[in-house]
């Protein structure tokens, strides 16, 4: 008796690990990220400024300037099976500064006095994405892609004695996308982290001025146009409930 007891209870036992739903990604989460982020800053004077309608051409008109980003996020999960969808918003401080100046390629036009600046920033990103995932019980490959906005200040200019390093700028929240990817693990049941790489493009914006060139050439409307994009990679820790 005490023997066949025994073996329904084991099969009970067995039937019962056998039928235990996996681990679950439902629910709220909320943490807090570190990572590293590129900005890339693009500056083109499409019309020739002050320069007889020759634009300033110059590879150092593309900045890069790579820095620590640092922040938080916060979503939720839907599990189906092994397929996991989710939304999901960060902020995040970049904090990225490149001043820089690039040689005076136009110098016949302007005489030895002439002075080029540039700087672009990205101070801070915020995020609003969607997630898909596959689960393989505690470990779960996803994809993401949304709405990127960010702060931006992107201003250059170029001269002899009425130089300005704002002839042309424009600063102000831009709006763009992401998309990117990574994996995450489950720690333990209330919490997962994860590491993830991310595109971010915040699009492209113009300044137009209408001006008498410094230097020669009739009066007209000159306009620039500034590219801000960024590649982020972070490790981030979330709380689940």
């Amino acid at each position: 008796m005490a023997t066949a007891s025994t073996v329904v209870l084991a099969g009970v036992t067995n039937a019962q690990a056998a039928g235990a739903p996996p681990v679950s990604w439902t629910g709220f989460y909320v943490g807090a990220n570190i990572g590293g982020a590129f900005h890339e800053a693009t500056t083109t004077d499409l019309n020739g400024w002050g320069s007889s309608g020759t634009p300033y051409v110059s590879p150092w008109f593309n900045s890069n300037k790579a820095t620590a980003s640092f922040g938080g996020q916060a979503g939720y999960n839907w599990q189906i099976n092994r397929f996991v969808f989710g939304v999901e918003t960060d902020l995040n401080y970049i904090g990225s500064s490149s001043t820089f100046t690039p040689p005076n390629t136009l110098a016949i036009n302007c005489g030895p006095a002439c002075r080029v600046s540039a700087t672009n920033d990205l101070t801070w990103l915020s995020t609003y994405r969607g997630r898909v995932g596959i689960a393989f019980d505690q470990i779960m490959i996803f994809g993401t892609a949304g709405l990127a906005v960010g702060q931006v200040d992107n201003h250059w200019g170029w001269g002899d004695a009425r130089f300005s390093d704002s002839q042309f700028s424009t600063s102000g929240t831009k709006a763009g996308y992401v998309f990117g990817g990574g994996i995450e693990l489950m720690l333990m049941s209330k919490w997962t982290v994860r590491a993830e790489a991310m595109h971010v493009d915040l699009g492209t914006s113009r300044s137009t001025i209408t001006s008498q060139p410094f230097c020669c050439g009739p009066a007209g409307t000159f306009t620039t146009e500034f590219k801000n994009t960024a590649n982020i990679g972070r490790l981030a820790l979330s709380y689940r409930w």
